[in-house]
């Protein structure tokens, strides 16, 4: 799905000699989980897998989620967890993963963000995605949530396989970075818990969803520079754990933008050295070799 791109995506698409590859070309530029939903309309296999474009997979990937569906044929998706992948192209998984190669997560674990699965690594029914209405369209990122509870919600929990083989870029320019997508992330949820209520949410109600007055009402909370700042602060961190001078030179760079005042620089080296000392006391995480 080509969603009315304006770079190089076309040329480089077609340029590919593989019969498998289906190019479609819309002609607006819709967003996302609309431009998802066409590819899922006249998608003719059984499963739908998501991927973002930056991320990469391991070749067992399909593989190890097919075989997952088929343990538990009841389950609503099957989701993967993820390794990291730093600018620097240094990888690195949690150091404590579950014994199992399977587990099962449900809906307040993922209400919670307590799930394993990363949510570009979703393997799922084309049914299943159909019967629920597909992507709702109302914002243009962080619509993967909204699918999966509704999905959740209809046809109980998912199968995670817990061994990484989803590999999650760590960019600075990703979406996660941008203190408007901490805030448009906190929707599905919303409407979640309206659904558990009421068994309806706004969106089914005819409301359109506005992010500043959802501030004012307190649904939503608040996301700004400092807290923006403490995600670079804690990258830069990791990078440099991980001996990725690239990396932690880009975040330290993007993070000494951001400090305006003298004090404020200095303030930014003192959380720099007391995180990277707190992580060398005790790291969550593992380097990952994907041999």
């Amino acid at each position: 799905m080509d969603d009315a791109s304006s770079d190089s995506t076309l040329k480089v698409v077609r340029a590919f000699q593989d019969s498998r590859i289906k190019v479609i070309q819309l002609q607006t530029n819709q967003g996302y989980p609309s431009a998802i939903n066409v590819g899922i309309s006249i998608a003719k296999g059984k499963y739908i897998a998501r991927m973002d474009a930056d991320d990469v997979c391991l070749p067992t990937r399909f593989e190890e989620q097919l075989k997952a569906l088929h343990l538990y044929p009841k389950a609503a998706f099957c989701g993967v967890n993820r390794y990291r992948i730093t600018p620097g192209n240094k990888f690195y998984c949690d150091r404590t993963l579950p014994v199992a190669k399977y587990i099962v997560e449900t809906w307040e674990d993922l209400m919670n963000n307590q799930r394993l699965f990363t949510d570009p690594s979703v393997m799922v029914e084309r049914q299943k995605v159909l019967e629920v209405g597909g992507y709702r369209t109302f914002q243009r990122s962080g619509m993967d949530v909204d699918l999966w509870l509704r999905l959740m919600e209809r046809f109980g929990d998912c199968v995670t396989v817990t061994s990484p083989l989803y590999g999650k870029r760590l960019e600075p320019g990703s979406l996660i970075f941008n203190p408007r997508t901490a805030l448009i992330n906190q929707i599905p949820r919303v409407l979640a818990m309206q659904r558990k209520k009421s068994g309806r949410d706004v969106i089914d109600l005819g409301e359109q969803i506005e992010v500043e007055t959802w501030l004012t009402r307190g649904w939503i909370k608040p996301f700004g520079l400092r807290e923006k700042r403490s995600l670079i602060i804690g990258s830069a961190v990791i990078c440099a754990f991980f001996l990725d001078g690239k990396g932690f030179k880009t975040y330290f760079y993007s993070a000494w933008k951001a400090s305006v005042t003298l004090k404020e620089k200095f303030a930014l080296l003192l959380e720099i050295i007391s995180k990277l000392l707190r992580r060398i006391r005790h790291n969550p995480y593992k380097k990952f070799d994907i041999t």
